[in-house]
């Protein structure tokens, strides 16, 4: 079996950020902190001065070898996220609507008849600019930071008719026509 084309590149490690693979857990702490991600058995992690090398055992099945590549993606973007982190922009919409930071949650004024803070993950930072309908959300973990920016947006989803909700920023939605139009 051919070895993964991606996983077989090196990932420059820059200064100041050291990567380890402890029991079954990659982490790689950065100026910007720590991050943590589960591997797959047979996956190993070398660290040669500023250059890591992931490689997986040879006697791997072709389901377990593809897992290769995928957790030299993860290292490289864990290493990018702890040097320079990651950054999502969530925009509301709507007469009203706005976002609110309260005591390490995100709220909505506007949306919902009562309030109801959706809180803040311990390693995601947050804040307003632009009479606060924009929303940055920052973090150093690229998937939770995925994650959270993504049930934020489903919670508070703009909708197809008058486009009011939460969108990422430069995002269009296609609007539908109203039942009468022609």
């Amino acid at each position: 079996m051919a070895m993964s084309r991606i996983g077989k590149q090196p990932v420059e490690l820059p200064q100041g950020v050291t990567a380890a693979l402890k029991e079954g857990q990659l982490v790689v702490k950065g100026p910007k902190g720590e991050v943590k991600q589960h591997v797959p058995a047979g996956v190993t992690l070398a660290v040669e001065g500023r250059t890591a090398r992931l490689s997986a055992a040879d006697d791997l099945g072709r389901r377990q070898k593809a897992y290769h590549g995928l957790a030299r993606a993860l290292l490289a973007g864990m290493v990018k996220g702890v040097t320079e982190g990651y950054e999502r922009k969530l925009q509301i919409q709507g007469v009203g609507y706005s976002f609110r930071l309260v005591e390490g949650a995100v709220g909505f004024k506007g949306v919902f008849s009562f309030d109801r803070p959706f809180p803040l993950p311990p390693v995601v930072k947050a804040e307003l600019s632009d009479k606060d309908t924009v929303l940055t959300l920052r973090s150093a973990d690229k998937i939770v930071l995925g994650r959270f920016s993504a049930d934020l947006r489903r919670l508070a989803a703009a909708d197809r008719y008058k486009g009011k909700g939460v969108r990422f920023l430069g995002e269009q939605i296609t609007l539908k026509a109203r039942k009468g139009a022609k």
